[in-house]
C-alpha cells in the first residue's frame, strides 16, 4: 500500500514537471494580451482587462512603479501550492 503511495506521488510530480513549460508558454502569451502597448509592462489601465489582476494591483507591483513586469506578473500567474 505504501508503494502505491509513492508511485502516486512521481507520477504527479512527473506530470507537474512537465506541465511547467506550458503553463509558462501560457502565463507568458496572458502578459503579451494584457500589454497592449507592448511596452514590456502592464498599466493600470490594461490591468483592467484582467479581474484578478486589477483586484490583486497593490500587491502585485513589488517595485511601485506604476507598472507590472513580466517577473511581478509572474506571481500572479504562478499557482499556490497547498
Amino acid at each position: 500500500m505504501k508503494h502505491k503511495y509513492i508511485s502516486l506521488s512521481a507520477a504527479a510530480l512527473v506530470a507537474g514537471a512537465l506541465l511547467q513549460p506550458v503553463y509558462a508558454e501560457e502565463a507568458m502569451s496572458d502578459f503579451k494580451a494584457l500589454d497592449t502597448d507592448s511596452n514590456g509592462g502592464i498599466s493600470t489601465e490594461e490591468a483592467q482587462a484582467n479581474e484578478a489582476l486589477a483586484a490583486s494591483w497593490t500587491s502585485l507591483d513589488a517595485n511601485l512603479d506604476g507598472q507590472i513586469d513580466e517577473a511581478e506578473f509572474s506571481a500572479l500567474e504562478t499557482p499556490k501550492s497547498e
